[in-house]
């Protein structure tokens, strides 16, 4: 799955939207526009830092992105590109852990976010709570559908084969360890999306069943038992190493729930902090 793409789509993304709100007539949100912003013309890229500070209450970067995403829905064009340059950071640090495991792939995995970011502007109620995660939620998991499709091709090839392919097995982000799980059928891929999204995504247990079809107290047990396998699977001789061997305590296969955030963590959704790196 090489690429041929001489720019980074995210790059690019970033370009546009400098040049979108650059002077004299920068894109902006005028006076008025969303209660609880400076009494004043904001372009976006003062904008974006301003929704990027941890002081911002979340019903304010809400209720900013929801006015923003009306107006991506309702006239697209520069509205779609300042939006998107609004969440980008948001949309690098979400697909990172993909694009870390793929990095001969990065063009492409870049451009299948972006496509999924531009689908989930055009279906997502603009009044929903954490707009921002589940708009970059939608985006990474259309990236994630290419990376896995890449390693059900690689599947097919005998693991060694695997040294001079890309993307590796040895990267220990629990993602991957969900996507071998459904390769190698230890897991259905719907109980593998359960553990995923439900302990390392944004959705919720209950919403998990909604989409399941199924009553809530069912999916908790059905994400119990998919762990099960997993550590059952882990713990075998039928496991290739090379995944988790600096991770035996990792609370996702455990039933622990997720991580407890210390008291220095930033708390705020994936979209609304700055990339670890500034290149992805």
């Amino acid at each position: 799955m090489a690429t041929t793409r001489n720019h980074d789509s995210f790059d690019t993304l970033e370009a546009a939207f400098a040049v979108l709100c650059a002077e004299p007539g920068p894109l902006a949100l005028e006076a008025g526009a969303v209660a609880g912003l400076p009494e004043r013309t904001i372009p976006l890229t003062e904008l974006r830092a301003l929704l990027l500070h941890p002081s911002t209450p979340h019903d304010l970067r809400d209720a900013t992105l929801g006015e923003l995403l009306r107006r991506a829905q309702a006239e697209g064009g520069r509205w779609t590109v300042g939006l998107a340059g609004v969440v980008l950071y948001g949309l690098r640090r979400a697909v990172a852990p993909l694009i870390a495991v793929c990095p001969d792939s990065a063009a492409d995995v870049e451009a299948e976010a972006i496509a999924g970011l531009l689908e989930a502007f055009a279906t997502t109620n603009s009044s929903r709570s954490r707009l921002a995660s589940r708009l970059t939620w939608l985006a990474r998991n259309r990236a994630k559908e290419l990376v896995v499709r890449e390693f059900a091709e690689s599947a097919a090839r005998p693991f060694h084969d695997l040294t001079s392919a890309a993307p590796s097995w040895s990267d220990h982000h629990p993602d991957l360890v969900l996507m071998k799980a459904v390769i190698t059928g230890v897991l259905e891929p719907e109980n593998a999306a359960l553990v995923g999204e439900t302990r390392l995504g944004e959705m919720t247990v209950p919403e998990a069943a909604r989409r399941l079809g199924i009553n809530v107290k069912l999916a908790y047990e059905r994400r119990r038992q998919s762990e099960k396998k997993l550590k059952a699977w882990i713990n075998s001789p039928d496991y290739e190493p090379g995944f988790l061997e600096n991770r035996p305590n990792s609370p996702y296969l455990v039933r622990r729930g997720r991580p407890r955030l210390g008291r220095t963590t930033d708390r705020r959704s994936a979209a609304c902090q700055q990339p670890s790196d500034p290149r992805r």
